[in-house]
């Protein structure tokens, strides 16, 4: 291992390829920071369901085409025969899902987002073999769009 003083470094002259290789390496994480940034982050949303944490990333984009809802102006755009009609097609379309029944049926808002009055509802599936080891969760937008949600696995104590 060899050991290289700066103070070695800095007197002798640097050649023009040595400096563009050094501008290139402390160019190049700045550029890829920058592009991370001008990205589109997802939102989070963190639920409870059966004593369970429940994350769900939701693109801007997706969150932004869900219609509005205030409850106090009449029923949600999406109804629950929807959503159960929506989810069952969910569910045949993924083998992971086979034979897996709405058990639970929340409806949520969207909190933290620029749009106000976006809501979701939040789905518990349970499969048949065994409702304890196959249970799921998805996320219904009131546009429809389904999103399967992540549950947490328990802290270490």
């Amino acid at each position: 291992m060899a050991i290289i003083r700066i103070s070695s470094i800095l007197e002798k002259p640097m050649r023009p390829i040595e400096i563009r290789r050094l501008a290139l390496c402390l160019l190049l994480p700045l550029l890829y920071a920058a592009r991370a940034d001008a990205g589109q982050w997802p939102l989070e949303i963190f639920e409870v369901m059966d004593d369970k944490k429940i994350v769900v990333f939701l693109k801007d984009e997706e969150i932004a085409a869900s219609p509005e809802w205030q409850p106090a102006e009449g029923a949600p755009p999406l109804s629950i025969g929807s959503v159960l009609k929506t989810v069952g097609d969910w569910v045949e379309k993924d083998p992971r899902l086979a034979g897996s029944q709405v058990q639970e049926l929340a409806l949520k808002p969207i909190h933290g987002h620029e749009k106000e009055h976006r809501w979701y509802y939040l789905v518990r599936l349970h499969g048949k073999q065994d409702p304890r080891k196959t249970t799921h969760y998805l996320i219904v937008l009131l546009s429809g769009k389904v999103t399967p949600a992540i549950v947490e696995p328990m802290a270490i104590k």
